[in-house]
C-alpha cells in the first residue's frame, strides 16, 4: 500500500497527475471511482423523443461519471477508453436481456466528425463499441462493432436547441454504409440528452436493412433520467 502512495505521491509531483473522476492524486482513474462507477446498474432511460426503441444508459451524466467522459472527450484521455468501454459494454448487455435477443448482434456507433476525430485524436464512440464488443464476446454473445454509418451533413451546433429543434437539426443528416447495418443492431453513443441524435441514426441503421433492438449510451443526462434499472 506505501509503494503505491509513493507511487501517486510521484506522479503527483511529476507529471500534475490526478484522478479525472475525483481529483485524487496518481495516474488515471482511482480504485474508488472506478468502484461507484463499475457499481451503477444501468437503467432504461425515459422522457426522449418519441418513436425510439429501448435505450439504455451505464449510469447518469453526473458528477465522478460526468467528470470521467468530459476528461476524453476534451482532455485527450484516451487511457479512460477501456472504463468507459466496460461501461458501455453493460449497458449493452442489460439491453440485450431486455430485448430477449442473444445474436449475432451489430453495435454501430453514432458517427463523430472529423474534426471531433482530429481534436481527440480518436474516434471516441467508435472506440468505445469496440471495447464494448469485446467484453461482449468474453461474456459468451457473438458480437460485432462496425463503423455502419456516415454523416451526409454536419448539423449545426446542438447547443441552446430545444427538442423539436434537434430532431430538426438532425433530420437525415446519417446514411447507412453499404450492407453494415444489417442484421440485429444495437446503436450506441456515449451521451443521450433528448434522444434527437439516436432517432436518427435509427431511421439511418433501419433504411440500411438493420432491425434496431435499441440504443445503449455510457451517460444520459439527468433530464432524461427516468426511474427504476434495467429489466
Amino acid at each position: 500500500m506505501r509503494s503505491k502512495a509513493v507511487a501517486a505521491g510521484l506522479a503527483e509531483l511529476v507529471l500534475g497527475a490526478c484522478c479525472p473522476g475525483c481529483g485524487a492524486p496518481g495516474p488515471g482513474t482511482c480504485a474508488e471511482c472506478r468502484r461507484q462507477l463499475n457499481g451503477t446498474p444501468p437503467f432504461i432511460v425515459g422522457n426522449l423523443a418519441a418513436g425510439l426503441p429501448p435505450v439504455l444508459a451505464a449510469g447518469p451524466y453526473a458528477d465522478r461519471l460526468r467528470r470521467v467522459l468530459l476528461a476524453a472527450k476534451e482532455r485527450g484521455g484516451l487511457g479512460l477508453i477501456p472504463l468507459l468501454g466496460g461501461r458501455l459494454a453493460a449497458a449493452l448487455a442489460a439491453l440485450a436481456l431486455e430485448s430477449g435477443r442473444a445474436g449475432p448482434l451489430v453495435l454501430v456507433p453514432v458517427p463523430s466528425t472529423p474534426a471531433q476525430v482530429a481534436a481527440r485524436g480518436v474516434d471516441l464512440t467508435g472506440a468505445l463499441a469496440q471495447v464494448a464488443a469485446r467484453r461482449l464476446r468474453a461474456a459468451g454473445l457473438t458480437v460485432s462493432a462496425r463503423r455502419g454509418l456516415a454523416q451526409v451533413r454536419r448539423p449545426q451546433d446542438q447547443a441552446g436547441l430545444d427538442r423539436a429543434q434537434r430532431l430538426v437539426n438532425l433530420a437525415g443528416a446519417f446514411r447507412p454504409i453499404g450492407n453494415r447495418v444489417r442484421g440485429q443492431v444495437m446503436v450506441v453513443d456515449d451521451i443521450v440528452t433528448t434522444g434527437a441524435t439516436l432517432v436518427e441514426a435509427v431511421r439511418a441503421c433501419r433504411a440500411g436493412g438493420g432491425e434496431v433492438l435499441g440504443a445503449a449510451v455510457v451517460a444520459a443526462t439527468l433530464r432524461t433520467v427516468g426511474p427504476g434499472t434495467a429489466g
